[in-house]
């Protein structure tokens, strides 16, 4: 029997394997979760990423200057947790080290999740936690249209799906710009989590 974490991997495992079925990942929901008492509007905004070194480097090291751009011009911040330890400092980007009991609470003080991939076969492997993760956090999100980010995320509904640059600056300047748009988007994936990648439900 083989367990595969998306459509994609399955098909590609169902020929080797008499029974696939698939179980998404999940998170508990119980623990990822926003925080109870919001942040205020005067705050200045923050992009968060969430990753390893080896993901930064591949699929948001490219993006960087393009979002430090945005983030300047609208007085928002970008937050990293887990980049490359030689990742170059700005005056826009706060980095911090990757730490398990450290997860949540940085997920909680972030305004937007993204996940840029490039099209690759592992990319399409790739299950989306980071993105479950932001939206089991209350998170609006915008990420590539590869794998199973088109399932996770609804265009228009808990996020948007972002291909080219301009699309990317159009789902950021937009997020950044309407705090109450970011708040109807996390609650709608926050309520798909809890439903479809939940370990509550998958348990």
């Amino acid at each position: 029997m083989a367990l595969c974490g998306n459509s994609y991997l399955a098909e590609y495992t169902s020929e080797l394997c008499p029974r696939t079925e698939i179980v998404p990942t999940v998170v508990d929901t119980s623990i990822y979760c926003p925080l109870s008492l919001r942040r205020s509007k005067n705050i200045k905004a923050n992009i968060g990423w969430i990753g390893t070194p080896s993901t930064w480097i591949e699929y948001m090291n490219p993006m960087v200057p393009k979002f430090i751009e945005i983030a300047g011009k609208n007085g928002a911040r970008l937050s990293v947790m887990g980049a490359d330890h030689n990742a170059l400092s700005n005056p826009f980007i706060d980095f911090f080290e990757w730490k398990l009991d450290g997860e949540v609470p940085f997920l909680q003080n972030i305004d937007i999740g993204v996940m840029p991939l490039t099209d690759t076969p592992w990319a399409r492997g790739k299950c989306g936690y980071k993105l479950i993760q932001y939206m089991a956090c209350g998170l609006p999100v915008i990420a590539s249209p590869i794998g199973v980010n088109c399932d996770i995320v609804e265009h228009g509904v808990n996020g948007f799906l972002a291909e080219t640059e301009t699309e990317w600056v159009e789902a950021l300047n937009t997020l950044l710009s309407d705090s109450d748009l970011r708040k109807r988007m996390g609650k709608a994936g926050r309520a798909k989590i809890k439903r479809e990648y939940s370990l509550q439900v998958y348990g």
